[in-house]
């Protein structure tokens, strides 16, 4: 079986046309255990794409545990033993009642070096000591629409406790991140740079988001993926996630979280080298590129969609998207996001470890499975997964946001019920 994927083709102008309906990258999720690919897959396609949803919901174990095969290698500090444990065959991370934690859930670090490295490892192999815990608070948090409906909102608070290789200092950012969605990924990953700058540059000046360029393999490429733009593709992505949240190895990242303070997770045994083999790894790039985005449904009200863009929503959250996937021509998608990242205030900032907010630039969030998310229950939207279901996520919305949530908060209340259906629908 071949680890060589074809190329994504780059479109030559963004005033090219894209031929097939938005919704033709939907599919049935008939069993969530078995989500869809979003077109019909060769033969050898479609076995990497089976293996790669196989590896993906695979359980690791560490190196040298008898009859592995070639999933040992896990740790020796991680977060999970799994991808499918944060993104459930490809859906976002889901909350928990009261103040646990989710699954999905990662403390990413940011701000000076540390001895922890870039994520706060939670669990270690025996032997080895666990980096540290994340306790969570909610505050509560409630207001007033301007017709006088209440709403309510619940904050997270951040406390590390049991911190195994030292104090950290007030200047480290926390990061609180949950498991985004995987659904169309690919389609993501395929829609043409110009396009992203030409959306960009079409915006009104008060919502104008950023590209966030990275420098890859000599070539300067606009970050595409997670919440905050700081990957380029799948792969990178990928990558990063085994490295740092589940001590894994890849030719992409050769080294996991291990830090130079830490020398008894650097001396542990390996897996091999690299830990998960370029086989695998392009097999899960598989299956998260050709992983199809479940159907829409129909809300119950009508008007949702034309509220949606006269309360400016649709500047950010952009309703269609060209993409050009090698073999399929050119598409059209209903991502409703334009891959840039906003400034969307202090409320929903990072902070450091002392409590001051750090500027923070997000990525519009695609929206389309959100009818999935919601009937998989236990909805945990926006970075964090604060948000217990759209109407929270609209707002929490701020700073460049701003206008947007404000126009949300003045319509009458059947016209704010009725584009949440619609959102919830996508």
């Amino acid at each position: 079986m071949t680890a060589t994927l074809a190329s994504i083709a780059t479109l030559a102008s963004t005033a090219l046309s894209y031929a097939a309906d938005p919704t033709s990258a939907r599919a049935p999720f008939t069993d969530r255990r078995s989500p869809p690919a979003w077109r019909e897959l060769d033969e050898s396609t479609a076995q990497r794409f089976e293996l790669g949803q196989l590896v993906f919901n695979s359980t690791w174990v560490p190196a040298g545990t008898p009859n592995a095969g070639r999933r040992d290698g896990l740790g020796p500090l991680f977060v999970l033993g799994s991808c499918d444990g944060c993104h459930n065959n490809g859906a976002r991370g889901r909350g928990e009642p009261g103040n646990r934690l989710p699954n999905s859930f990662v403390m990413q670090l940011g701000g000076p070096a540390t001895a922890y490295g870039a994520v706060l490892n939670t669990q270690a192999l025996p032997g080895h000591i666990a980096e540290g815990r994340v306790v969570l608070q909610w505050t509560n948090r409630e207001g007033r629409y301007p017709d006088g409906a209440v709403w309510s909102l619940r904050e997270p608070g951040y406390t590390l406790t049991s911190l195994g290789y030292g104090e950290l200092p007030p200047e480290v950012v926390l990061r609180p991140r949950i498991g985004s969605a995987l659904f169309g990924a690919g389609l993501l990953e395929a829609v043409p740079e110009r396009q992203i700058e030409s959306m960009r540059r079409a915006q009104p000046r008060g919502v104008r988001g950023q590209i966030v360029w990275h420098e890859s393999e000599g070539r300067r490429l606009p970050g595409r993926f997670g919440w905050q733009a700081d990957t380029v593709s799948i792969e990178d992505q990928t990558a990063r996630a085994l490295a740092r949240e589940m001590g894994l190895t890849s030719e992409p990242r050769p080294r996991d979280d291990c830090t130079e303070s830490q020398q008894t997770c650097r001396d542990a045994a390996n897996g091999g080298s690299p830990e998960v083999s370029p086989e695998f790894l392009q097999a899960m790039v598989v299956f998260q590129r050709e992983l199809a985005v479940p159907q829409r449904g129909t809300p119950a009200r009508s008007g949702g969609e034309a509220l949606f863009h006269r309360t400016g929503c649709t500047d950010c959250h952009r309703p269609e998207l060209g993409a050009q996937q090698a073999g399929s021509g050119r598409l059209r998608i209903d991502a409703f996001t334009d891959l840039l990242v906003h400034d969307m205030g202090p409320r929903l900032a990072d902070r450091r470890l002392d409590g001051v907010p750090v500027q923070s630039l997000w990525r519009t969030a695609p929206l389309w499975g959100m009818k999935h998310a919601i009937a998989n229950g236990d909805v945990a939207l926006l970075h964090d997964g604060r948000a217990r279901n759209v109407e929270e996520a609209v707002l929490w919305h701020d700073g460049q946001a701003r206008m947007a949530r404000r126009a949300f908060e003045r319509l009458p209340a059947p016209d704010r019920q009725a584009l949440l259906e619609w959102v919830e629908s996508l």
